[in-house]
């Protein structure tokens, strides 16, 4: 039988170094030791100092003879070789942005001079086989495109490189930091200071580019992205109240139609926990977990992810709808967990939803300690309260626009019974969230079963012109989009209704095609990217009915101003009054325009079309009017034209009229002459 010993990936220092130095043996592997100490500890991020003390031999005692100071030096080199060896040398990626960007550009500029700077030549498949084996050498995701031109594209651009590169590396040091111990709650939790730390300057840097960009729209109006985006879901204020209130609307349909709800705790068997808590104090210190096998907190959230496909699928066969929503928390260590809020119709179908979520979730490592104690929670939900078991997870996994807490005081995390204050350091604990949500490319917050927000959103921009105009078609299929449009807005001291919004849809739990609303998508086909490929670009216009009317969203023709000024808000009012009384908005269309944009004479799509719109066929030219020809009946001169199947005889002329009467014989003569020589 042969032993093959594991080797290191780069050679042993102790060696190639004894060829530079002439020092004793002793005193080189001393210096050795010491340079490379030195040399990791400046590279590697302060936070992972005392991790780094952890696999390092313990130090002899000053009694020691040379003997054991040799083999003491000798064990650190070897720690810290294996210790490079296991994290797939972890100080080349250990790097900041500015090094990302370089090397970005580097292996944009290699490529490119390996597929296009070859003497002879290169296939199409070679290039892509050249392009592929590149990506995976450096341990990169290749890049998405459906054609091989557009792959190859990409992978000599500076810009996809520095994303992949950018990814690579939060994911790779932060794993390692994982992998060391560093991420715990004594050290705040959740995600390391270098990870929150390189999510902060990714946030600084989206912040100046929007604030530096300036767009001027129809009206002559300069804002600046930053200030758009504000107004959008992105701005963290706006993101938690929009969450609240669609699970407040869930919980007043559920109560409506007397659902009845659970609150669940989903978590990942005990090998993706990396660190254990360390008990049941607020002083307790952490410690390794033995079981733990080097999964990524990616790792475990796809694990969850595919237990959840496996439970869904097989309730769907047992006739078992679910709506709610879905939140990704992490524990201590970065490890995922989900808390569900899911009703059911009756209490049966949620009774037998819990069999197979147990099951499902047990059925992997399901033998071990604590698995029946801690896998699964459940918990039934009281009537009027579901708002309460979410709004927790909401406010201090989102936080607030100007960096507060959001009202929720600080940031607390239950471990073994006992809580602990995850806001320590330089960073809260929602800030800390954010930095774990962003490396990993976890989403946090799912809905379950419901209609689309998009269309919510959409129809929250739709002006009252339209549905004043769409109150006229009720019975053309417009009042479910009435509906939802006064359940959208507020009026008055009523609150916007997520409830109303899904009446109007039609319900919960309800296929695509079966909502009564969805988004209006203006296609436009044979559009180049900047790659280079041909695609079909797409954009949400507006809502779209269930008989093709479309109702369009308030949206104006943006232009980049990189060179003006900065306006204050009575500047942009008074750049936005009309210059008439007469209001020139674009959405008051009529005639051919109109049926265009309305496509009120298209059928709905049918069940196995794509969500895509197309664009309406061209209309069929109407019939040239007739032209106006003057008739002579019973005597009088008129326009009026008679049916063909109406045949009036002519009047009689009056005996007296002798000119009439040979006028009408001289008619007659070569009728007489046919039938004459006909010989009647």
């Amino acid at each position: 039988m042969r032993i093959v010993a594991k080797r290191h990936t780069k050679p042993d220092p102790v060696f190639w170094m004894r060829l530079r130095s002439n020092l004793p043996h002793d005193q080189h592997v001393a210096r050795v030791a010491r340079e490379m100490d030195a040399r990791m500890r400046g590279e590697l991020p302060p936070q992972w100092g005392p991790a780094f003390d952890t696999i390092m031999p313990l130090k002899p005692t000053v009694r020691a003879v040379g003997g054991d100071w040799l083999s003491w030096n000798l064990a650190r080199v070897d720690a810290m070789r294996a210790f490079e060896h296991e994290h797939k040398d972890i100080l080349h990626w250990a790097v900041g942005d500015s090094e990302v960007c370089a090397r970005a550009r580097r292996c944009a500029s290699a490529l490119d001079d390996m597929l296009n700077g070859h003497p002879l030549p290169m296939s199409l498949q070679d290039k892509l086989d050249t392009a592929l084996d590149y990506c995976e050498r450096l341990g990169v995701d290749k890049p998405n495109s459906k054609t091989p031109e557009g792959l190859i594209a990409r992978a000599i651009t500076e810009q996809w490189w520095r994303r992949a590169l950018r990814r690579k590396v939060a994911r790779t040091v932060e794993h390692a930091a994982i992998k060391l111990g560093v991420v715990h709650h004594r050290n705040g939790g959740y995600a390391s200071d270098e990870a929150c730390r390189r999510r902060a300057d990714q946030n600084k840097r989206n912040a100046d580019l929007l604030a530096r960009v300036k767009m001027r729209n129809e009206a002559g109006q300069v804002y600046s992205l930053a200030e758009l985006a504000a107004l959008s879901p992105s701005n963290r204020d706006i993101r938690r109240g929009e969450l609240m209130t669609r699970i407040r609307g869930c919980e007043e349909f559920a109560d409506a139609n007397e659902h009845h709800g659970l609150f669940l705790t989903l978590t990942c068997p005990s090998r993706f926990h990396a660190v254990l808590s360390g008990g049941k104090s607020r002083w307790a210190k952490p410690s390794r977990n033995n079981k733990y096998e080097g999964d990524s907190p990616r790792d475990a959230q796809q694990w969850l992810c595919r237990m959840w496909a496996k439970a869904r699928a097989k309730m769907a066969r047992k006739g078992i709808a679910a709506y709610g929503f879905r939140v990704a928390e992490p524990h201590h260590d970065g490890c995922p967990h989900w808390h569900a809020l899911l009703w059911f119709c009756t209490p049966e179908q949620a009774q037998t939803a819990r069999e197979i979520i147990s099951g499902y979730w047990l059925s992997d490592a399901g033998d071990e300690p604590g698995a029946l104690r801690n896998r699964c929670d459940f918990k039934p939900m009281e009537r009027g309260g579901a708002a309460g078991y979410v709004a927790k997870y909401v406010s201090k996994n989102i936080g607030a626009e100007d960096g507060g807490d959001a009202g929720v005081g600080e940031h607390t995390d239950t471990l073994d019974g006992v809580e602990q204050i995850m806001d320590t350091r330089e960073f809260k604990g929602w800030q800390r969230v954010d930095a774990w949500a962003s490396t990993w490319g976890i989403r946090q917050f799912q809905a379950i079963g419901q209609p689309s927000v998009t269309v919510w959103r959409e129809m929250r921009r739709v002006t009252k012109d339209q549905i004043d105009h769409a109150q006229m078609r009720l019975d053309l299929g417009d009042a479910a989009a009435v509906k939802a449009w006064w359940a959208c807005h507020k009026q008055g001291a009523i609150q916007a209704s997520w409830e109303g919004y899904v009446r109007a849809q039609g319900g919960m739990c309800r296929k695509r095609r079966e909502w009564a609303l969805r988004t209006a998508v203006r296609v436009t086909k044979d559009a180049t990217n900047c790659y280079g490929e041909s695609i079909d670009r797409k954009a949400v216009v507006g809502v779209e009915t269930r008989v093709g009317h479309w109702l369009v969203s308030r949206r104006q023709a943006w232009r980049s101003c990189a060179n003006e000024a900065a306006q204050d808000k009575a500047e942009r009012e008074a750049l936005g009054r009309p210059w008439t009384r007469f209001n020139n908005c674009t959405v008051r269309l009529n005639d051919e325009p109109q049926r265009l944009l309305m496509r009120g004479d298209q059928p709905w799509p049918k069940a196995h079309d794509t969500d895509e719109i197309e664009p309406p066929a061209p209309r069929k030219p109407a019939p040239a009017a007739p032209i106006e020809q003057v008739n002579h009946i019973a005597g009088e001169r008129t326009t009026f034209r008679m049916p063909q199947c109406v045949r009036i005889a002519p009047a009689a002329p009056p005996a007296n009229d002798l000119d009439a009467l040979l006028t009408r014989m001289k008619a007659f003569a070569p009728v007489m002459r046919e039938l004459a020589a006909a010989g009647r």
